[in-house]
């Protein structure tokens, strides 16, 4: 029996599972590393590869040709249907995409043209005169016993120019002041910050504000990157100069764990879009993602409600909205602490989704393509709603007529 080519870490499941996305996963795993190969446009099974190519990762010797076969957009439009899950929306963009950014394709038909779809020549990576600076921001608040892994984590990091700041958003524990204290002393090629509490939002913010790099990468006080995260990072987005951010995957370890330990409750691995089905969940990945400096602060950064998670989503749902795309680097760059008493969990889900949704209030600016696939998602999800409710309907109605049928019949047995 031939071993399994996905690696380990490729086999902790998905925390959206099952995924379209899964599939292609797995199958990049499976592709030869060089030469020409072709893949179907139909289900998206090059997505991740091509994905991997974009940001540097693999199939530098490959050339990964895509051939349009066929689209869930063109079958469901042939059959006048229009799409009903999320499943829908992340295929249609999984189909897209590999298209749209592979190295080659084929087209003999002209049937992705006729879609809309746009083929383009992968973009010539320019080389840097220097090492652009990066600054790591790290919002801190009361998380003394896992700082200090944290900032070793960065100072580890292979990539040279790195600016790190670290605020303190006026932590309230002794221990966690001393630590912030201590970390001060221990890392004096870092910038230590302190501020009267002003929330995730606002620390985010001030973090963007006080970068001196290019290239800007929020990350959480209790998170270990892997060596490699900030290179990664950066060579994605030099080979990709239309993205304003790149995001990644992230494997998540328990909080009872000091460091990383092997053993992962799930992974997080972002498609990175559409923007509709950003509008009911996070396609776009987690804060520990890598900005073009500029490019954020213009799309105004964070929000800053207090007493709200989900401030990342929504800064990522704003940066779309100012004309930014998010890339995603497909391999896991960091380690996410998952924490019971983290914020996201000890908030009111409804809030925290309320203030994202309230960026959709502006979907005007979008372009048509974007605004079209929003629309077609609200009425495809409102017939799919009323479809079950039918059906529940129609199950109620089955099951009275069997009860009134038994009724009848024991009625009549009594009567003999």
């Amino acid at each position: 029996m031939a071993p399994d080519p996905v690696p380990p870490d490729f086999r902790v499941r998905n925390l959206y599972e099952p995924s379209p996305a899964d599939e292609s996963d797995r199958a990049r795993w499976s592709l030869p590393a060089s030469g020409r190969v072709e893949l179907p446009s139909r289900g998206g099974l090059g997505f991740r590869a091509v994905q991997a190519k974009r940001a540097g990762l693999a199939f530098a010797d490959a050339e990964l040709v895509v051939r349009f076969d066929g689209a869930a957009q063109l079958d469901r439009e042939t059959a006048e249907r229009w799409p009903a899950t999320l499943d829908d929306l992340e295929r249609d963009f999984m189909e897209r995409f590999a298209f749209e950014n592979a190295d080659a394709v084929i087209d003999p038909d002209g049937g992705a043209a006729a879609l809309g779809w746009r083929w383009s020549p992968p973009p010539d990576a320019k080389p840097q005169a220097a090492a652009e600076v990066v600054t790591i921001g790290i919002a801190y608040y009361n998380l003394g016993a896992h700082l200090p892994a944290t900032l070793a984590s960065v100072a580890a990091q292979t990539y040279p120019t790195l600016d790190v700041v670290v605020i303190d958003d006026g932590s309230t524990d002794a221990a966690s002041r001393a630590t912030f204290d201590r970390m001060e002393q221990t890392y004096p090629q870092f910038r230590f910050v302190r501020q009267a509490n002003a929330g995730i939002g606002a620390t985010r913010n001030r973090c963007l504000e006080l970068a001196r790099g290019e290239l800007f990468l929020p990350m959480d006080a209790d998170n270990v990157a892997r060596p490699d995260m900030v290179e990664r990072f950066v060579t994605a987005l030099d080979r990709n100069p239309q993205f304003a951010a790149m995001s990644c995957y992230f494997l998540a370890f328990d909080e009872k764990h000091a460091a990383p330990a092997g053993e992962y409750l799930f992974a997080l691995r972002p498609v990175g879009g559409p923007y509709a089905a950003a509008a009911v969940r996070n396609v776009y990945g987690d804060a520990n993602s890598m900005f073009r400096t500029a490019a954020f602060r213009a799309a105004g950064g964070y929000g800053t409600d207090r007493g709200t998670s989900c401030e990342d989503w929504e800064a990522f749902v704003r940066l779309v909205q100012a004309g930014g795309k998010v890339g995603v680097v497909p391999d896991h760059l960091f380690y996410y602490r998952h924490r019971a008493g983290g914020f996201s969990r000890v908030t009111n889900w409804y809030k925290n989704h309320q203030r994202v949704l309230r960026q959709f209030a502006k979907a005007d600016a979008l372009p048509p393509g974007e605004a079209a696939v929003l629309w077609a998602a609200l009425v495809g999800f409102q017939q799919e709603a009323a479809r079950h409710a039918d059906a529940r309907r129609a199950w109620r109605y089955r099951m009275a007529d069997r009860v009134a049928g038994a009724l009848r019949w024991v009625k009549g047995r009594g009567a003999r």
